[in-house]
Parts: structure tokens; sequence; C-alpha cells
């Protein structure tokens, strides 16, 4: 799932069932890992674009995962540097976007 911070400064592409994620701002990226109800842990940041193939094994195993359950998803091209940050604020996928708190609670958007 590609959820947008309520201040639009990040993005997380993250899957729900097994607790990972990425989160990426304008100019790196972070392994989000998700322990039941309590806050999110954080790795170390990744400079965009990144060198997927010299970057370490668990983050190229997150974005395998998500790519293979959200083969739509547009998190490969912005990890490599080939969309921006901005134009994958600004660009829905497939799958959708939404909001999420700090908590980790997904808003949906309002049915018209």
């Amino acid at each position: 799932m590609k959820t947008t911070g309520l201040d639009e400064t990040y993005l997380d592409y993250f899957n729900l069932v097994h607790g990972l994620g990425i989160r990426v701002l304008e100019d790196r990226c972070l392994v989000v890992i998700q322990v039941g109800d309590g806050r999110p842990i954080f790795g170390k940041a990744h400079r965009i674009p990144v060198q997927l193939e010299t970057a370490p094994s668990h983050l190229r195993m997150i974005v395998d995962d998500h790519l293979m359950n959200y083969p739509a998803s547009d998190l490969m091209d912005v990890l490599t540097g080939k969309k921006s940050f901005q134009e994958a604020l600004e660009s829905p996928n497939k799958i959708g976007v939404k909001q999420i708190t700090s908590t980790w609670t997904v808003r949906l958007p309002h049915a018209s």
C-alpha cells in the first residue's frame, strides 16, 4: 500500500501484513518496521537514487516483497530516481494513495 503523510513530506510503501515497508522522503529512503500497535522503527537512511545492486539485502528484500504484492507500484521508479518524489506524491498509482496518521491509522478518502 502506498500512503502519504498528512504533511506530505513522505510516502510510505508498506505491507501491512508483514509490517515492513519503505519510507521515501525527498532525497532519501528508510526501512520501516511496524511491530504491533507500537511506534514504527526506522532503519538507516539511504540516498536516492539507490543503487539496489549494492544496497543492503534487507532493503532489497522489502522492495522485492512490495513489488511482488503491489506490481503497479511506482516504488522502484522513485528509488532509482526515474520518478521524482514530487511526481510520486502527485500521482497515485493503481492501488491508490491513502493518508496515514502518525499512529499508522489509515485515513481513506471520503466517498462521493
